[in-house]
């Protein structure tokens, strides 16, 4: 009889031992599966470039082990400097921002390009060289083309102005220290655009 109620015993806490184990992986799966909103980079922004609240939006994720190095919706981004290029739909990452002034080295410029001179294609976000180009007149002989600035990130596109005269306004940006020969090469020849990928 007391051989009976012991092995009774023993099953009435094997249970309880498999049912508590049980329980607390269900509640440990729960806790690894809560979602936090985070920081979602809503359009291309340029390295060196302040951000502004446009440029960002909240969405929820699980992150896991990989939380520490995005930035919670608890911390507020906007106005922080990217130390870097950033894309559309990516998580802000903390080491790609920073709050020193000094980094904001990136200037947004729009200049007029023939459509023609714009790759079929080209999209916010790419980086693309500008070269100035003089055609020959009169008889005289070519101009090599001259190479104006490299790495350029384009901020803004508008084709609109494709039926009125063939121009497109192009926005971009550039190092601060090179907008006067990016400006200089608009007041002769044409500007070709040139992309970092084929």
């Amino acid at each position: 009889m007391v051989q009976k109620r012991n092995s009774h015993t023993r099953l009435i806490l094997a249970a309880t031992l498999c049912g508590a184990t049980l329980l607390a992986s269900f509640a440990m799966s729960v806790a690894a599966n809560q979602k936090e909103k985070y920081w979602v980079v809503l359009r291309p922004i340029a390295a060196g470039t302040q951000i502004e609240a446009a440029d960002l939006g909240l969405e929820s994720v699980v992150l896991g082990s990989s939380e520490g190095n995005y930035l919670p919706a608890a911390l507020n981004p906007i106005g922080s400097i990217t130390r870097r290029a950033l894309s559309s739909g990516e998580l802000l990452g903390g080491n790609s921002i920073t709050d020193d002034s000094s980094a904001m080295v990136n200037r947004q410029i729009s200049i007029s390009v023939r459509s023609v001179d714009i790759p079929a294609g080209l999209t916010v976000g790419e980086m693309i060289s500008i070269y100035q180009l003089h055609d020959a007149k009169n008889g005289q002989a070519a101009l090599a083309p001259e190479f104006v600035q490299g790495g350029v990130f384009v901020s803004a596109l508008d084709r609109k102005g494709n039926n009125f005269g063939g121009e497109a306004a192009l926005t971009v940006s550039i190092n601060r220290e090179s907008i006067s020969e990016l400006l200089n090469a608009t007041t002769s020849g044409r500007l070709v655009i040139v992309r970092a990928h084929g």
